[in-house]
Formats: C-alpha cells, sequence, structure tokens
C-alpha cells in the first residue's frame, strides 16, 4: 500500500508555561510527569479504561470512551497545547487527538501501519524501501503456502505487534511453523506475520522528530545499538554506536526516509533495523511509544542523551536538546540469560556487579529465583577502552558458565 507524502507539520507549542496530555500513560510514560512539571507545564491523563489510575498528581484525569469528538472537547476546555502517547496503548488515540486538536503529531491515517509489522513491511516494499518479505494472516495454511511458494531457508513468526514482549519463533521447515503457529495464535482472528528471517546485524536507531525549515519535517536520530541476539531472538548484548562513519550514515539516511513514508512527523520514535550486506538496511519493526533505559541518568551522563528529556523539551519549548560533542565513551548494555531454572549465587553476583566497567544495574538481589530463557537483569558497562568492556563481559559470561544461576528455584 502506498502512502501520500506527509502534510506538513502543524506549528508547535512555544509556551513557558501550558498543559500536555498524556494519553495512556504507563511506565515510561509517567516519567513525563514531572519533567513537564520543571517546566513548569500541568499534564492531562487520557486514559483509555477507567481502571486506570495515573498519579495524582496530573492535573485531571479524563476517561476515552469512544467519542473522539467528546475526548477532543475536554482537552481543549482544559487549554491542552501537546498530546504525546504515553504507552504503545496510547499511540494510536494520541495521534487521533493531535489531529483533531490541530495540534503536532503522526499522520493519523498511518497510525494502524506503524503498528502492525506487517502493514509497515508493505508500505516500505511499495515505497521502494528495503524491507522483509512477509506475509500477514490469520490462516495457518495461508502461511505454509506463503512460505513453500518463497522457499526461504529461515523464517520468523511473530504476533503482528511490533510492542509484544514475544520476539517471535525461528522457522525452518513447515512443521517448524506449524508448532510456533500453535504457541503463539491465543485466537482464530488474531493475524500472526511470517517473515524471511534476515541475518544482518540488528540495529536499535531512536530518533526525535519535530518541525524543519520551511513547514519541512526533521528527524534528528539520538542513539544507535548494534545488538548481539541470541538463537531464541532475545538481544543478549547491545553496544552504542558512534554517529560517524558509513554504516551509522546509511542506518541513518534509510531510517529517515522510512519514518517519512510511515508518517512519522512528531515526537519520539525507535527503529529495529537490520543490515544486509548485499540490500543494505530494513526495518524490521517501528514504535512510537516513550523510552527509557533502566540507567537513564548513567545514559544521560555518558551519551548526552535522555528520551525523555529530550522529547519534553520538544514539546515545551520546540527545541531540539544539542548533545555534546562526540563522546569518546564506550557503552554497553548486558543481559543476563540463564539457560536453566535457579537462584542468584551471593558471591558470582557480587563479582559481577563490582567490576569496573559496570555502571548501574537493573535490581538484581542473591538468592532471587531465575527462570530459564527469561532474561534476569541488565548491566550497563561504561568504559573508555573497549577492551575493558569486552573484558568484564568475558568476565559476566564466565560467571554465567560457573554457576550465577545455581540450584533449583
Amino acid at each position: 500500500m502506498a502512502l501520500a507524502a506527509p502534510a506538513p507539520a502543524a506549528a508547535p507549542p512555544a509556551h513557558r508555561s501550558g498543559t500536555a496530555a498524556v494519553v495512556a500513560p504507563a511506565d515510561a510514560g509517567d516519567l513525563y510527569l514531572p519533567v513537564l512539571a520543571r517546566h513548569g507545564w500541568n499534564s492531562v491523563a487520557v486514559t483509555t479504561t477507567p481502571a486506570a489510575h495515573p498519579s495524582d498528581a496530573y492535573l485531571a484525569h479524563i476517561t476515552h470512551r469512544s467519542s473522539l469528538r467528546r475526548t477532543a472537547a475536554h482537552l481543549e476546555n482544559l487549554g491542552v497545547q501537546a498530546v504525546i502517547a504515553g504507552s504503545t496503548a496510547g499511540t494510536k488515540l494520541a495521534d487521533r487527538l493531535a489531529d483533531r486538536l490541530h495540534l503536532p503529531g503522526n499522520t493519523a491515517d498511518s497510525a494502524d501501519i506503524r503498528r502492525d509489522t506487517g502493514f509497515t513491511g508493505a508500505a516500505l516494499l511499495d515505497a521502494g524501501l528495503t524491507a522483509p518479505r512477509s506475509i500477514r494472516t490469520t490462516r495457518l495454511s495461508d502461511a505454509l503456502n506463503w512460505a513453500a511458494f518463497t522457499q526461504v531457508s529461515g523464517l520468523i513468526l511473530q504476533h503482528h505487534d511490533p510492542a509484544h514482549p514475544h520476539p517471535g519463533h525461528f522457522c525452518r521447515t513447515a512443521d517448524d511453523i506449524t508448532h510456533a503457529w500453535r504457541r503463539l495464535q491465543s485466537c482464530t482472528s488474531q493475524p500472526l506475520v511470517l517473515r524471511e528471517h534476515l541475518t544482518g546485524t540488528q540495529f536499535r536507531i531512536h530518533t526525535l522528530t519535530g518541525p524543519g525549515p520551511g513547514g519541512s519535517t526533521d528527524h534528528i536520530i539520538t542513539a544507535i545499538w548494534s545488538e548481539t541476539r541470541t538463537p531464541g531472538q532475545q538481544t543478549c548484548r547491545a553496544d552504542l554506536l558512534s554517529h560517524r562513519g558509513l554504516l551509522a550514515r546509511a542506518l541513518a539516511l534509510y531510517t529517515m526516509r522510512a519514518l517519512d513514508t510511515l508518517g512519522v512527523r512528531y515526537g519520539p520514535a525507535y527503529a529495529t533495523v537490520t543490515f544486509i550486506p548485499d540490500r543494505g538496511p530494513a526495518l524490521l519493526s517501528l514504535r512510537t511509544a516513550p523510552y527509557a533505559d533502566f540507567a537513564s541518568d548513567v545514559l544521560r551522563r555518558a551519551t548526552g542523551h535522555d528520551p525523555i528529556r529530550d522529547t519534553v523539551l520538544l514539546l515545551t519549548s520546540v527545541q531540539r536538546h544539542q548533545a555534546p560533542q562526540q563522546r569518546h565513551a564506550h557503552v554497553t548494555k548486558v543481559a543476563l540469560l540463564p539457560e536453566r531454572d535457579g537462584v542468584l549465587d551471593p558471591a558470582l553476583l557480587r563479582t559481577i556487579t563490582n567490576l569496573p566497567t559496570v555502571a548501574a544495574t537493573t535490581e538484581l538481589h542473591a538468592d532471587t529465583p531465575v527462570h530459564a530463557g527469561q532474561i534476569a537483569g541488565r548491566l550497563l558497562l561504561v568504559a573508555d577502552d573497549s577492551r575493558a568492556i569486552n573484558q568484564d563481559h568475558q568476565v559476566i559470561r564466565a560467571a554465567e558458565y560457573l554457576g550465577l544461576y545455581r540450584g533449583a528455584a
């Protein structure tokens, strides 16, 4: 399906104080509240279910039921001057409300395309951009027929929603597809996406979009993470990539074209892109939901980038945060991946958390139960020399092998 060229971005808010609507705030989205307050802005929570109870620090709580007109009227009466998604669940409604209120936002007509990997890939291919070949279907027979026709050696069967926590199943045969289909499809009406498995390195690319000169849309690449994945498609290591070099430039140019094609005109986004040596970059998924790392303060000091802070700065003052000149620190995120059930060994846990390059971790406590195939925690490694990070990474993997996840849970 071809997409029309995006319309010129609406003039964004430029007020010393104001009110922002945070749609379906949760987890990272709730972090907008204190940062907006520091800029003198109030926040209004727009929830999609009456059962949701955001923080009492919001100026008002509005429950959106079915009437876009009514919800938009409530926000207009409250003087809302900006709309931002507070979670993945709020992205589509945020785009529609911004469009209704004539405020900056992503193209509302393409919201479903951004929220569905099958539609996303089709839109990119129609626009002449590289993307994985795929089929989106509710029928196993269609998926099997497509796999037999394409004769691709490796395939990924995954949920159509890029926000789904399951990374997907790698499949080689029709039996693999059938087995994975029965594990993933919870109801007969739920579509799944079967796509070719692209073997290149995967990158997580963070962007911030706002108005450019002459009514254009301007995308800024704020961070590029090079990811190492397990055969089960879980990210076990991610290294922050320098913005310099031909690879970073190729990824950035492709991502900006993909954002234009998919109607991203305002706010934060992050894309999963792979690089195929003979075909170039290819987008696997896109999300326009808020994002916050487990060690945002440390990352801000190491990289100069903070997705929540930078988005709020764009909302409240139309300014882009200017990161300091390219930093030379090497930054790596490492995931702990137990291969069997157990508990965290106190001595080995103390060893890895006290390594010289470990700057932050998620909550890790001795004797905490861990489960096979589930990430047990993450560590952030920061150093001036990449060799120091690689050495400590080897120690972490050795600790896993020696019994970090000892015993039975």
